[in-house]
């Protein structure tokens, strides 16, 4: 096996066509051999940007309607591909097939000693690239494991689910920290059964599964505890709290992980009563990145004498999951290859799993049953009710009236930690800011937007944030110390201004995007993520706008400095600090000579205030075709001046870069330059104070 993860996350498709998923299963050594492996990880900085861009070109070569998200790392390649064409979609599989990394990408350049000139021999050459393995074994993506699915919203129209196409090279393929290394997953990883062998597992805890087939998940003396004893089957969701809440596996009997373990019982297996079908154990994580901190090093020692049966939505997560487990000395685990999408693609609804698939794109939930691929057409599809989804339990509940609830918004986030909430349109009504599961004791005393609230009642905020700081979490759980802090800290201000004169009680305010801190008038919370291209349309149809005013020019290079609709309590205050401001007037100083920036700046008296370059010109909505955003470098951001040596040609002061496997970009933030608020109103987050030509 190929020490390449073999990433298999969940599948999309755009209608009416079936799409694909681009997950590389590199398990081939016919294919991928380990020199080529190798020297793919040796040379990754080279072959990233490469690689970057080769995706590009396919998706353009094959078909201009691909949209989707890409990402490559040193560990692999994992995304998701839309496309509107089957004759498309084909070429690109065919492509992606036929292309071997060797062949179709140029070597890496020689590194020469000094020794070696111009002048050097077809055998000192070769002697420089001796490490280059041999043709025909650098095949990356023969093998991938292919999934679609078809988009259908229940009114037989379907929606685009990606607004653009979007390559990114990044570390990891699914972010864990740095917990696992890709090299060690063919050492560490569980046993991948597949979606009729995981089936079995479960049919069996319920005592209505027949004998297995020897290959199936473990060999039958695996099956028993050191006693003899048959072990008990564990059942763990490795997605995040918001993905479990909509649906999830059954298990069929469950004990929990530990009995009579109150700790065990914090990982919700709802219950212990062995005649009913439980959820899967929900290990309570925001980011997968925390399931190694905050579910394995918990509960790894009670299920050492477990059998676990680990489940994704595409397969993914637990390839990595499962290593984690296994690192902790828990031996018997299995994940389920191709994750949920290649359980329902067979069982639908009607095998273990319940409620709705969560995706990564606009559709943001899918049924089972619209995933099902291996029924016959004769039997044809479930019938569905008037909501245009079939007729399913829901399985989720409002966190407030707990009433069955599975519509995830985002718009409806944790005002602690914007994790998603599920929260019925009636509650949603009702409250200006919402608190998770995790974060619920936090309920009367931890608000991001203060202006509602008197004196007395910011007080009594502050004495429950102070005693949580001092009791609750005085031990341990640094990052919580320092988020109650930093709310200590807002709310004791928020009362100084209160007292001081400087602000007033806002009885009636606003309910605010927890996101970019807008009122509703202006956002409705869908602009962030994939969400951002499902803003309402701003009214304009629904108010009888008229079309907005053309947007104000601007240009790459142009100096701005935050404008009229530039919020503080989003992008922070209009002035640079006083550190800040000594070093620019130092670094002013050692030019030796006044500037035409500083003469403006001192003419119209903003010398202390925030200064940046425009560096990009872009839509602000994901996959939109008005450039109504702007990027931007700000002067003081925490390194000197530097000049921007290669997107801006060298003439551009104030723009800083990174560079990240061997991939430079430069260092910016983005603003509205322009962008139709939901009142029809164009918002400048920025003001242009000069022109700077770069031609």
């Amino acid at each position: 096996t190929s020490s390449v993860l073999p990433p298999r996350e969940n599948g999309t498709s755009s209608s009416p066509i079936p799409a694909a998923v681009a997950d590389a299963v590199l398990d081939s050594p016919a294919v991928l051999d380990e020199a080529t492996l190798r020297f793919f990880q040796k040379h990754s900085s080279h072959y990233l940007p490469l690689l970057q861009t080769f995706q590009r070109n396919l998706c353009e070569k094959t078909g201009r309607n691909f949209k989707g998200r890409i990402l490559i790392s040193r560990e692999g390649i994992n995304g998701t591909l839309s496309c509107p064409s089957a004759k498309e979609l084909n070429d690109y599989v065919e492509n992606m097939d036929a292309f071997d990394l060797l062949r179709d990408l140029p070597l890496p350049p020689i590194h020469r000693s000094n020794t070696i000139d111009d002048g050097t021999t077809a055998r000192e050459e070769e002697e420089a690239n001796v490490d280059v393995p041999a043709a025909g074994g650098g095949r990356f993506f023969a093998n991938i494991d292919w999934k679609t699915s078809a988009v259908d919203d229940g009114d037989g129209q379907g929606c685009e689910p990606f607004p653009d196409l979007f390559v990114h090279i990044v570390k990891e393929v699914v972010n864990t920290g740095g917990t696992v290394d890709v090299n060690d997953i063919p050492r560490d990883t569980g046993k991948e059964i597949s979606a009729e062998e995981f089936h079995e597992v479960l049919m069996e805890a319920r005592g209505g599964g027949g004998e297995r087939e020897e290959s199936c998940c473990r060999e039958p003396d695996e099956e028993k505890t050191a006693g003899g004893e048959k072990k008990e089957v564990v059942l763990i969701d490795v997605r995040n709290t918001f993905e479990h809440s909509i649906g999830h596996f059954l298990h069929p009997r469950s004990d929990g992980i530990a009995s009579g373990d109150s700790d065990a019982e914090k990982c919700e297996t709802a219950s212990t009563n062995n005649s009913q079908p439980t959820p899967a154990l929900n290990p309570n994580t925001v980011t997968f990145s925390h399931f190694d901190s905050t579910f394995c090093s918990k509960y790894s020692d009670s299920l050492k004498n477990k059998k676990v049966l680990m489940y994704c939505t595409g397969g993914i997560r637990c390839v990595k999951a499962s290593a984690m487990l296994k690192r902790r000395g828990v031996t018997d685990v299995s994940h389920l290859s191709g994750g949920i999408h290649r359980y329902v693609e067979k069982y639908g609804s009607d095998g273990f799993y319940t409620g709705k698939v969560f995706v990564f794109d606009r559709r943001v939930a899918l049924d089972p049953d619209s995933m099902v691929v291996s029924k016959g057409e004769e039997e044809g599809p479930k019938e569905k009710d008037a909501k245009g989804i079939g007729n399913k339990i829901v399985v989720g509940k409002c966190i407030e009236c707990h009433r069955p609830e599975d519509r995830i918004s985002g718009a409806k986030l944790c005002t602690v930690c914007r994790d998603l909430v599920l929260i019925c349109q009636k509650c949603k009504n009702s409250i200006h800011e919402f608190h998770c599961e995790r974060h619920r004791p936090w309920k009367r005393a931890y608000f991001t937007f203060l202006e509602r609230f008197a004196s007395d009642e910011l007080h009594d905020q502050l004495g429950m944030l102070q005693k949580m700081h001092d009791t609750t979490y005085a031990k341990g759980h640094r990052n919580v110390r320092r988020t109650l802090r930093k709310q200590i800290d807002k709310v004791r201000s928020r009362m100084e201004d209160l007292e001081g004169g400087t602000a007033v009680v806002e009885r009636n305010a606003r309910r605010r995007c927890r996101t970019c801190f807008e009122s509703e008038d202006i956002c409705d919370g869908l602009c962030w993520g994939f969400w951002r291209s499902m803003q309402s349309s701003h009214g304009r149809t629904k108010n009888g706008n008229k079309d907005p005013e053309p947007i104000l020019a601007v240009e790459v290079g142009d100096r701005v400095i935050p404008g009229p609709n530039w919020n503080e309590l989003r992008h922070g205050s209009r002035r640079h600090s006083d550190t800040e401001y000594r070093s620019r007037k130092k670094m002013r100083s050692d030019a030796g000579a006044e500037t035409d920036e500083q003469s403006l700046c001192t003419s119209q008296k903003i010398e202390n205030t925030k200064m940046g370059t425009v560096v990009e010109i872009k839509p602000w909505a994901t996959g939109g075709t008005e450039m109504d955003c702007v990027a931007v470098s700000w002067d003081l951001d925490q390194t000197a001046t530097q000049q921007c040596n290669k997107r801006c040609r060298g003439k551009v002061p104030g723009v800083k870069e990174s560079s990240e496997d061997g991939v430079t970009t430069v260092r910016s933030e983005i603003y509205r330059w322009g962008a139709v608020a939901r009142n029809g109103k164009r918002m400048y987050d920025l003001k242009l104070v000069s022109k700077i030509s770069l031609h």
